[in-house]
Order: structure tokens, then sequence, then C-alpha cells
């Protein structure tokens, strides 16, 4: 057993850093022709958590009113982001893309926490060795991350989109559809007003007017040079919505992959040690070490996913908001 232990941090510092969290196959477990990796299993896990989570929350929401347990825990966190993140940037379309911001919210927590279990150490120990890599942390694969980014994108810019066209065919929605600077309007012109176009044709003014207001244009008239600087900014802001989702892609898994590597640079210092009273010296030093950067990565394992979910709120308020 000691030999297994000693070959386990071998294998974790000595050999190569990278091998606890970079993707590993199982051969054996296959979807289609696509084989399976450890990284795909974690993720699964972690929305199975968020699935029985949200079950037994709005079960146990149904029968008591006074939140205890896991219960009050998860409650204190949704209760945080819909009122201190989620209305006061979206307003009156919170309800919306509430669900879809917790569902985020909780899985990439779930795919940090579950990271933090050194469950390959624990499984490899109980199989003898025969099973090696079958624990991971799934946001610290760039693949994941990215994955998350790119619906992090889609769910931006179509909600953008989507509300240009319920817009064109109401325009009452328009939240300066009211505006008192325009003044009152009577009779058969108010009604005219606002009339909304038929979806076919809101569908596409829909799309031209998110696309128009994508960058900004106060004043724009028709002149060769307006036109130009106006198609300028459009470049410049189509660059900054790809590089906005990639920020949150790099920023994810960068954190996380980071303190996974201290901690193994960390105990692998214990074998740099000559001796086995040089290596127990070091040892104590390294275990707390560790168990300080144990609580910091907790931290970051909170933090980490706060930072995705109030900055993915944060664009989507921007994309659903006319002119922004």
């Amino acid at each position: 057993m000691m030999n297994l232990m000693s070959n386990i941090l071998a294998a974790d510092s000595t050999a190569d850093l990278l091998m606890h969290v970079l993707p590993h196959r199982f051969n054996s477990l296959r979807i289609g022709n696509w084989p399976v990796n450890n990284h795909v299993i974690m993720m699964v896990i972690a929305a199975v958590l968020v699935f029985l989570l949200f079950t037994y929350v709005g079960q146990r929401a149904k029968k008591s009113v006074v939140p205890t347990g896991v219960y009050n825990f998860a409650e204190a966190m949704l209760s945080f982001l819909r009122t201190e993140v989620i209305r006061p940037a979206l307003g009156e379309n919170a309800d919306r893309f509430t669900p879809f911001i917790w569902s985020v919210f909780f899985f990439i927590l779930f795919c940090n926490l579950l990271g933090m279990i050194p469950g390959s150490e624990i499984i490899e120990i109980i199989s003898g060795g025969k099973h090696q890599h079958a624990w991971g942390t799934a946001t610290a694969n760039i693949m994941v991350t990215l994955g998350l980014a790119i619906v992090a994108f889609l769910m931006i810019h179509v909600s953008g989109i989507t509300q240009a066209i319920r817009i064109k065919m109401d325009p009452s929605l328009d939240p300066h559809h009211h505006d008192s600077a325009h003044g009152p309007s009577h009779g058969h012109d108010s009604a005219a007003a606002i009339r909304g176009q038929p979806f076919a044709v809101a569908f596409f003014t829909g799309i031209g007017t998110y696309i128009w207001n994508f960058a900004p244009h106060p004043e724009i008239g028709w002149k060769p040079l307006d036109l130009g600087m106006w198609f300028l900014l459009l470049i410049l802001e189509t660059l900054g919505a790809f590089i906005k989702p990639f920020s949150l892609c790099i920023r994810l898994f960068a954190n996380m992959l980071a303190g996974h590597l201290v901690l193994a640079a960390l105990i692998g210092m214990i074998l740099l040690a000559s001796s086995v009273f040089a290596r127990g010296s070091v040892g104590v030093i390294v275990i707390l070490g560790c168990t300080a950067l144990d609580l910091l990565e907790l931290f970051v394992a909170f933090l980490q996913a706060y930072i995705f979910t109030f900055l993915t709120t944060l664009f989507i308020s921007a994309a659903v908001a006319p002119e922004h």
C-alpha cells in the first residue's frame, strides 16, 4: 500500500504535473465511435447533481416555507443571484433568464467542487492501481470552458435578436416607445404607431435592427464618413462579441488549472527530500500549505462560478436592451 501511495505521488508530481488535470479516455466507454473521458463523466455527475438539487429544493419549497439544511443553503444562493445579480441587470426580463443563469452557476460550481475531491487517488487505492485518472476537474479542461462560453455566446445574441424581433412585432415592448419627449398621441395615429409587424417581416427587420444597434451610432447620417465610422465600430464591436465569451473561457480554465498545478508542485517537494526525516519535515509544511491552498481553492471555486454567471448576465442584459 505504501508503494502504491508513493507511485501515486510520483506520478502526480515528478513525472508530469498535468497528468491529473488532463482528460483521460476510457476505451471501454464510448458514445458511438467517440471514447468517453473522465471529464465527460464529471460533467454528467455535475449535471445530475444540479438536477437533483433543483428537484429537492422545489419539493421542499412546496412542503415548507421555512428553509433548513441544504434547502436553506441552496435557497440563499438562489435568492442572492436573483435579487443581487439577475434583477438589477435584466429588470423586467429577469424571470425569462433566471432558470438559465441559475443552471449555469450551479453546474460550474459543482464541476469546480467535484474537482477538489481526490477521487482519482481514492479510486486508484481501492482498485489496487487498476483504475487510474477516473476523476478530474472538468472546468480545468479548456474544451469544457470553451463549450460553456459558446453556450453563453449563443444565449447572449439569440436573446438579443429575439428581443429585437419581439419589439418589431409589438412596439409597446420598446422602453423608448413611451418617451415623454415625443408627447402623447391620440386617435388613429396612436393605433398606427403601436401596430407591429407580422413575424415574417419582423424576423428580418429585427435582425437588421440588432446589427444596426450593435455598434454605437449617435446622430449618424447617411454621409460616407458617418457610415464608414459606423462600419469600423461594427467591426470592433463584433470582435468584442467574440472576445467577451473567450475571456470567460480562459478565466475559468486558468484559475481552476492553476490551483491543481500548485498543489501538485507542493506535493512533489516531499519526494525531493533526501532522507525519511527530511521528507517528514517537509511533509508537515506541505500539508499545512496544501490545507491553506485548499481553503483558497474552495473560495475560488465559488468565486469563478459567480464571475462567469455575473458577466454572462451583464452580456445578456446588454444584448436584450435596445441601443446597447
